[in-house]
């Protein structure tokens, strides 16, 4: 007849056996869930990128364009140069967020002066060029809001537990995954309410 300490002993090992089955799956669950999460993210980004790309191909010739209107801003002009060659030559996604966001609040300067200056609507290459930045714009738009929610996501599966224990100031202190949170693309208060716009009659 089996004794008591060796039952005890059984259930113990069986215990022991089912927590580490569970431990085990939600590890390799979540960090699967986590990996698949981070690479579509990465597809976002790209997908981003592209567009800033039509963006930033645009900006030399804009600047060139309205630098003989905007002597006043030379420094935001500078600016603008000086942020695209940094954007150009970043390999890490969250500095190519942080420039480009950025980039974005010079820009907007100029789309003010734009707006403002009738002289500068009056110049035929700089409303052909707002007309493609306008479309530009539009594009980016759409892939920066795809990015975004994948962000989102992304943050709220490695911050929530499990997945948080084995993140970033996990059990520990250990963080195994290695996975760091994404920022987000960040339209600046007078894009939000400045676009530039197709229609460029001059009053």
């Amino acid at each position: 007849m089996v004794s008591k300490k060796i039952i005890g002993i059984i259930v113990g090992i069986v215990i022991i056996a089912l927590m580490f089955g569970i431990l085990y799956g939600m590890y390799f669950s979540g960090y699967n869930s986590a990996q698949i999460k981070d690479e579509q993210i990465k597809k976002y980004a790209a997908d981003v990128d592209v567009q800033l790309q039509r963006r930033y191909d645009l900006i030399p010739n804009l600047i060139q364009s309205v630098k003989g209107y905007m002597q006043f801003e030379k420094d935001v002009l500078e600016q603008i140069t000086k942020l695209r060659s940094q954007w150009q030559t970043s390999s890490s996604t969250n500095e190519k967020v942080q420039l480009s966001n950025q980039i974005e609040q010079a820009l907007s300067k100029i789309i003010l002066t734009y707006e403002n200056y009738p002289e500068l609507k009056s110049d035929t290459t700089v409303t052909r060029l707002m007309d493609e930045l306008a479309g530009t714009e539009n594009r980016i738009s759409v892939a920066r809001t795809y990015y975004n929610d994948g962000v989102r996501d992304f943050n709220i599966n490695i911050r929530t537990f499990p997945n948080n224990v084995f993140n970033q100031n996990g059990f520990l202190g250990l963080s195994p995954w290695g996975l760091e949170q994404y920022p987000t693309y960040e339209a600046t208060s007078v894009a939000k309410t400045t676009v530039p716009k197709v229609d460029l009659t001059v009053p």
